[in-house]
């Protein structure tokens, strides 16, 4: 089909494929590009499809840092967001873009159940429904009891708090029908999510080697790469302890992470290690390049999130997190809005936890039980935990003084107990 395609429908197809994914909020830069690849692989040819998908996406993702500028604070997502985790603690499990479609969702619900845990019920929107909401119109919510009928009791539940938090909802309590809810779509991108690779003027293909320990959507893989996008979209969030060697014509750099700062070293001991802005990991390839004598130049130090559309929130913590997704690498860097984010879109279930780390070592950790979050920083001294059950505007307050203030807050909170180990 390459040979006579029409242009225009091809530029169209990626356009509405991108848009819609950068509106949708799930995917980082590369794997939007790569899905895009996949989604047209039988009709165009891939090496097309890239380039074309890279400049789509890097237009919509500056666009939509833009536009969410303008957003009011709290959005009718994050109000969705919010009311399911509400359903979440209320015992019913609720998950949002929770499948590819309506049976599918049916049949995956009950795995989201953990071991000892006796839900009332369940809520969900699958992919389609996101991807509709993302296109404007209404998102459809399901609703019922486990390997039961409908029950028009969970539904009245589920749209009571879909209502209690000031979202619109179109539903008068036919089980035979999902709640409308004709919301407007607004899903912010933070850090990871929001980077995308700056056009430059001497971007290098680099050889790369990443350790097995760090792989995913959020992580590159060892072969060649864009400078540019290695040191847009990765450099900045290497997990604690990772180590990446960049080769360019037989020299090699190995690039860690120290807090907010890239070290890169040379195998020669002779020359010293160059530490930079963790946004400006184009100055240690143009190190490399030069071979380690290029000065650093004001203009690339970057700052806190340049790159990541984050606007400098002056937040940084590295938080490790286990939930029904999947684990997380060991220390990930997050600025504050990341790790709010982080937070209200966790799945409550028994079993999923974070632990965010301040830079001068103080923890605040927490964890789902039976529906309720335990939130806690740890006393070797005492060899016990100081902690209390929270809310999650609570938990978002103790990680904000974490991340800015560089101090644990929990003994703020009143009505905290000390829980010994063991």
């Amino acid at each position: 089909m390459d040979g006579g395609d029409d242009a225009d429908k091809f530029r169209h197809l990626i356009e509405e494929y991108v848009r819609r994914h950068v509106a949708l909020g799930e995917l980082p830069y590369d794997a939007m590009v790569a899905g895009a690849v996949e989604y047209l692989a039988d009709e165009y040819d891939p090496a097309r499809v890239d380039a074309l998908a890279r400049e789509v996406a890097r237009a919509e993702f500056a666009a939509h840092a833009a536009a969410q500028a303008d957003w009011p604070e709290v959005t009718d997502s994050d109000r969705l967001t919010l009311a399911f985790r509400a359903l979440d603690a209320a015992g019913i499990v609720a998950r949002e873009n929770f499948t590819c479609c309506q049976n599918c969702g049916l049949a995956e619900m009950g795995a989201e159940v953990a071991d000892g845990e006796t839900p009332r019920g369940y809520a969900f929107y699958h992919q389609q429904d996101a991807e509709r909401g993302a296109d404007g119109e209404a998102v459809y919510v399901a609703y019922g009891l486990f390997e039961q009928p409908p029950s028009a009791e969970i539904g009245a539940e589920v749209a009571t708090a879909l209502r209690d938090h000031d979202l619109p909802v179109d539903w008068a309590g036919d089980t035979g029908a999902r709640i409308r809810v004709p919301l407007t779509w607004q899903r912010r991108r933070t850090g990871r999510l929001a980077a995308f690779p700056p056009p430059v003027d001497d971007d290098v293909t680099v050889e790369i080697e990443v350790p097995d320990t760090w792989r995913g959507v959020y992580a590159p893989t060892t072969g060649p790469i864009s400078a540019t996008r290695l040191a847009s979209l990765y450099l900045p969030w290497l997990p604690t302890g990772t180590r990446i060697g960049l080769t360019l014509d037989g020299t090699t750099l190995t690039v860690r992470r120290d807090w907010d700062t890239l070290v890169g070293s040379f195998a020669d001991l002779d020359r010293p290690d160059s530490r930079v802005d963790r946004y400006a990991g184009m100055t240690l390839v143009r190190q490399l390049r030069s071979g380690g004598t290029a000065d650093t130049a004001p203009e690339d130090q970057g700052g806190p999130g340049e790159a990541s559309g984050d606007g400098g929130d002056g937040g940084l913590v590295e938080a490790t997190w286990e939930h029904s997704a999947g684990r997380e690498y060991q220390g990930v860097p997050l600025s504050l809005r990341e790790s709010v984010d982080l937070l209200r879109r966790m799945p409550v279930r028994t079993g999923a936890w974070v632990s965010f780390l301040g830079r001068s070592g103080g923890i605040v950790q927490m964890r789902w039980k039976e529906r309720r979050l335990w939130l806690e920083t740890p006393d070797p001294e005492a060899a016990a935990s100081l902690g209390r059950h929270v809310t999650i505007p609570e938990a978002e307050r103790m990680v904000g003084v974490l991340a800015v203030e560089d101090r644990v807050a929990v003994a703020d909170l009143g009505d905290v107990r000390m829980v010994p180990w063991g």
